[in-house]
């Protein structure tokens, strides 16, 4: 994961954040001298656990006049039923050296249910004598928790607990071995609104209620006869998409007749990615073929 000052650098599981800052001293109300420094934030989410890590490094700070001996404290809390456990060391003087430390979280989402939250980082100053230092904060790109793939009556989980970058939308590529069905997806990419095709049109959403699933594929291959046997009707985008049916205009959107093997693949590799991903309800997408 590449790291840019001032970035928020990040995947669906990793984040790299750069964050510049200066810690101005104060006699009274004149400003007496700057420290200047960055601090580098790298947070490793797992998508089957809800415990993960987060190291955080001060880098040596550019310091002038009466900024000299400036200690440092960072503290971190998150919010919802997430916990922060601080082991970032304290009070150590911003200089020549840089500081390191770790952050490790935890968080106790509940069956069936998500927690959506931020890292909250407050740094504050101290130095002997008659000056003054501002605190500062800032906040970490939000991640989300989730206990949310079981199986239909909820008597066993389908994937473990997990969490993710919810901004960071994933891509699925699993329909590339599939010709038939590739074909139709490169199609109706082509075409319209360009839906699901990354850096060319809006992405596609998760629709996880398996009854409106159904009704969007009714919708458009409801009634029809195969040309031939052993062909099935393939929609795009797919019915499990809030995109899916007749959402859109028909120039984004179409159906083919691809092999009834690829059709009995498709669903499987579909809520495999989004177990693999944690692609909650409403979740955005890409589809890559």
């Amino acid at each position: 994961m590449t790291c840019e000052e001032g970035k928020d650098n990040f995947n669906r599981t990793e984040l790299c954040t750069v964050v510049p800052a200066i810690a101005i001293v104060y006699e009274g109300v004149k400003p007496v001298g700057t420290a200047v420094y960055t601090i580098t934030h790298k947070m490793t989410l797992k998508t089957k656990s809800l415990k993960w890590s987060e190291s955080i490094e001060v880098s040596p700070a550019v310091v002038s006049g009466e900024a000299t001996g400036i200690r440092l404290g960072l503290s971190v809390i998150c919010g919802g039923k997430c916990s922060a456990i601080n082991k970032f060391p304290q009070q150590r003087t911003l200089g020549g050296r840089s500081i390191s430390g770790k952050v490790n979280y935890i968080d106790r989402v509940a069956k069936n249910q998500q927690d959506q939250t931020t890292a909250h980082y407050l740094l504050t100053f101290s130095k002997p004598g008659p000056y003054t230092i501002d605190a500062s904060s800032y906040e970490s790109v939000s991640f989300r928790c989730d206990d949310t793939f079981w199986s239909r009556i909820s008597d066993r989980r389908t994937q473990r607990a997990g969490c993710v970058f919810p901004g960071y939308y994933p891509t699925m590529e699993s329909m590339k071995s599939l010709p038939w069905i590739a074909k139709n997806i490169r199609d109706v990419q082509a075409r319209g609104g360009h839906y699901g095709k990354l850096n060319a049109g809006p992405p596609l959403h998760r629709e996880a209620d398996p009854v409106k699933a159904g009704q969007n594929r009714q919708a458009v291959c409801g009634g029809q006869r195969p040309p031939a046997q052993g062909l099935s009707c393939d929609e795009y985008p797919f019915a499990s998409t809030r995109e899916g049916g007749t959402s859109l205009p028909a120039n984004s959107r179409g159906i083919a007749w691809v092999p009834d093997h690829e059709q009995d693949r498709q669903g499987g590799r579909i809520g495999t990615f989004h177990k693999k991903q944690r692609v909650l309800d409403g979740d955005a997408f890409w589809v890559e073929v």
